[in-house]
């Protein structure tokens, strides 16, 4: 019940935003009553809560399942952009920015998400990149990753790319390749290449 509560509540906030999905609407979605809801959480805000953090549990063993995946960083990189990123940027933006200003206790949590687990794995791919020769081996690993961070979240912001923003699983691989290209190696541009016309990319 927990489950069929927590996708339903996710697949409305993902698509209309926080603030405008009520409780009612939860419930009506989810075929149950709102008291049966209540049992469950406290409040709202424990259920953003609770969808935050499955989201970011889920992006996170995506993340850990490209870099099994991956015979290299770059490829690492591009199927993380296709699997991993692809889910956070078919959620329609005002889920982000309600969380942020609504329900900061889960917004905090993002944030941290961010901190201990997104920005080291941008770090680790680096290196990963840089000791299989793919990367080139003078990468500043304090400044790139707060670089990529950025153009990832830029991706999932409506006003940051107006023209380009129709399509956002195709503006993150456009910024993407545009990361890629700044960072990689004369072997790696190779893969880029081929990734490329593999459609990976």
């Amino acid at each position: 019940m927990e489950a069929q509560i927590l996708n339903k509540a996710r697949d409305l906030f993902f698509n209309y935003g926080l603030k405008s999905v009520s409780m009612d609407d939860v419930a009506k979605e989810a075929g149950v009553s709102k008291k049966t809801i209540y049992q469950l959480v406290t409040d709202k805000a424990e259920l953003v809560t609770k969808v935050a953090c499955h989201l970011m549990q889920h992006h996170t063993e995506e993340m850990e399942r490209c870099n099994k995946e991956a015979q290299n960083a770059v490829e690492e990189v591009a199927l993380q952009t296709n699997i991993s990123f692809a889910p956070l940027a078919a959620i329609r933006y005002s889920f982000f920015y309600d969380m942020e200003k609504f329900f900061p206790q889960a917004w905090q949590l993002l944030v941290r998400n961010r901190r201990e687990h997104f920005l080291p794995n941008i770090i680790r791919n680096l290196k990963r990149g840089m000791q299989e020769g793919v990367y080139r081996p003078d990468l500043d690993l304090e400044m790139i990753p707060q670089i990529r961070l950025q153009q990832l979240q830029s991706a999932l912001q409506p006003g940051a790319f107006p023209d380009l923003h129709n399509n956002q699983q195709l503006l993150l691989q456009r910024l993407t390749r545009f990361y890629l290209h700044g960072i990689t190696s004369p072997k790696g541009s190779e893969l880029i290449t081929k990734y490329l016309t593999e459609n990976k990319l």
